[in-house]
């Protein structure tokens, strides 16, 4: 007997990696009559970015400030780009809804899977940080992979 997957969680980061993930899941949605759940995260662990930290410019509340607002513009980049995202699965037939969320990658991830009782988690093997050539899987995919509590597909 096949498990059926009722809802998929596609985390997404704009890399080339994610977006074939999100039409593996389009497709595997489609075939299960499945619901698909876009996630995103924006890193915010004193999410300062590498100008405004390494400038020295911004100290103390000035530099809690540019933080914050430094998330607050990424947050509503990520926004646009998700219902983008929502936008295209349902053009595509494909019942879809999205969050944005601010923390550790890896964390949010499991942490939303578990919360949200999805059944399985699709995302592609790399993101935008940090790919090597060497590397076979990025290191927020190997966590997930590692820790999740559902299946997980990885889409190279």
């Amino acid at each position: 007997m096949v498990k059926s997957y009722s809802s998929i969680l596609v985390p997404l980061d704009g890399s080339e990696y994610s977006k074939r993930a999100l039409d593996e899941a389009i497709e595997i949605s489609k075939r299960l009559d499945s619901e698909i759940e876009l996630l995103t995260v924006v890193t915010s662990p004193a999410a300062s970015p590498a100008k405004i930290a390494l400038s020295g410019a911004v100290r103390g509340k000035g530099a809690t400030k540019a933080i914050d607002a430094y998330v607050k513009k990424a947050v509503g980049e990520a926004n646009g780009f998700m219902q983008d995202c929502a936008a295209y699965c349902q053009n595509k037939g494909v019942k879809a809804s999205y969050k944005v969320v601010a923390e550790n990658p890896a964390k949010a991830i499991l942490d939303y899977a578990k919360r949200n009782n999805n059944d399985l988690i699709i995302m592609g093997s790399q993101g935008l940080r940090g790919i090597k050539k060497i590397q076979v899987l990025g290191s927020v995919s190997r966590h997930v992979l590692e820790n999740a509590s559902c299946p997980v597909v990885l889409v190279h």
